[in-house]
């Protein structure tokens, strides 16, 4: 899993890249049967063959058409998207960098193949936007005294069973000699019986008060690990009346970044990966469904601008804040090369250059956003549907 700093430094090293650049987006989701048997290499290497440029090799090094195949012919997990870069400099020096996502990116388009390969300038804003846009989310699973800390990012999971010894250990030492004391059972010894006809429990009590210690020192762990990780949203797991009392030591900041709470999963005691991730996955799925239902009701109730031609305009005037566009986004612009205006009608550009050069609006929109500030949300399923038949397929909120 990528970790934010190694996010940050795979970013700079590939910006810092000088051009020309083979830049290849494929999908290679084994679950798709079009990926049966590694087809997607086949596809890949079929893109690969109508670029000039990278087969020319020379006596000192091989073509960097062949050591991209060779990086290709690398088996990894599983993924859903490659991303590639590749050059080669004048010395015959080559540099190759291949990350595999377990997320699809808007890019990679079914038309297309399922491949996305370019020379030239290094076409990196679907991955960056893609590293920044996929939310980190902690899942905190608690069982009476004790808890486990798993950290999700761009599809993939991870435990962190040291988490909170790293950021404080003093406090882990509390926490930890907390917890001990509770599972020892120690509680109950040092526990008056109680009188006969008394329906008082107060071993009961003096657990539910050493949880209570448990429990504050174990949330104030929790926020600098969040802080520390850059994590945005969190998923408590656990029975009801353990996750409930803990939720409410949680200062209001931690409690704004719970999108669920949910119960334990099948193996409840000592939950594997697998089972995290099935019991975590479609609640996080429903949540970014959620989140861009509201966002399309904000865009409504504003009112933010819609369609295609009111879209570009605002966007290129810094109005717009956020704009929705749908995953498979297939809309046609037009810009002059010299200011590098668009507008989705030609006509509107012919007093700026005599022939304004037609572009795809996935090919830029991407650069567009970040020029001008703009946060860029892709919608699915229900949320797509909904952009396309009340929106005019494209929608803003705006700033003003």
């Amino acid at each position: 899993m990528l970790r934010q700093k190694q996010t940050n430094e795979l970013i700079e090293r590939l910006s810092e890249l000088d051009a020309p650049v083979l830049s290849v987006y494929a999908d290679i989701n084994p679950a798709n049967p079009d990926n049966k048997g590694g087809a997607w290499r086949i596809r890949v290497k079929n893109a690969l063959k109508d670029i000039e440029e990278i087969q020319k090799r020379t006596e000192r090094s091989p073509s960097l058409y062949e050591a991209v195949l060779e990086l290709l012919a690398e088996e990894r997990p599983a993924a859903r998207t490659m991303a590639l870069f590749a050059r080669q400099n004048h010395l015959g020096k080559t540099f190759v960098e291949r990350v595999d996502l377990q997320v699809g990116l808007p890019v990679v388009d079914l038309r297309r193949g399922r491949v996305e390969a370019r020379w030239g300038e290094p076409y990196l804003m679907p991955l960056i936007h893609a590293l920044d846009e996929y939310e980190r989310t902690a899942v905190l699973h608690i069982d009476g005294a004790g808890w486990r800390f798993f950290e999700l990012y761009m599809g993939e999971i991870e435990e962190r069973s040291d988490i909170f010894r790293e950021f404080d250990e003093e406090d882990w030492k509390e926490l930890s000699d907390a917890a001990e004391f509770i599972r020892s059972g120690r509680l109950r010894e040092k526990t008056e019986p109680t009188r006969a006809g008394d329906s008082r429990d107060p071993y009961r009590k003096k657990r539910m008060a050493w949880l209570h210690k448990l429990h504050v020192r174990l949330a104030r762990l929790l926020d600098k690990a969040l802080r520390a990780l850059h994590v945005d949203r969190l998923v408590i797991m656990g029975d009801e009346d353990e996750t409930g009392p803990f939720c409410n030591v949680l200062p209001r900041h931690l409690r704004e970044r719970i999108v669920a709470r949910i119960h334990n999963p099948k193996n409840e005691k000592t939950p594997n990966i697998a089972d995290i991730r099935a019991r975590v996955e479609p609640v996080l799925a429903e949540a970014e469904r959620v989140a861009e239902m509201a966002l399309l009701d904000e865009i409504s109730e504003q009112p933010g601008i819609r369609g295609l031609a009111p879209v570009l305009e605002a966007l290129q005037i810094g109005r717009i804040d956020t704009l929705a566009v749908p995953f498979d986004l297939d809309a046609k612009a037009w810009t002059c090369p010299d200011s590098g205006l668009l507008s989705p009608d030609p006509a509107e550009l012919r007093e700026l250059c005599d022939r304004p050069e037609e572009i795809s609006l996935r090919d830029h929109i991407f650069a567009l956003a970040r020029d001008y500030g703009t946060r860029l949300e892709f919608v699915e399923g229900a949320a797509r549907e909904r952009l396309l038949r009340e929106f005019g397929g494209i929608a803003g909120k705006r700033r003003w």
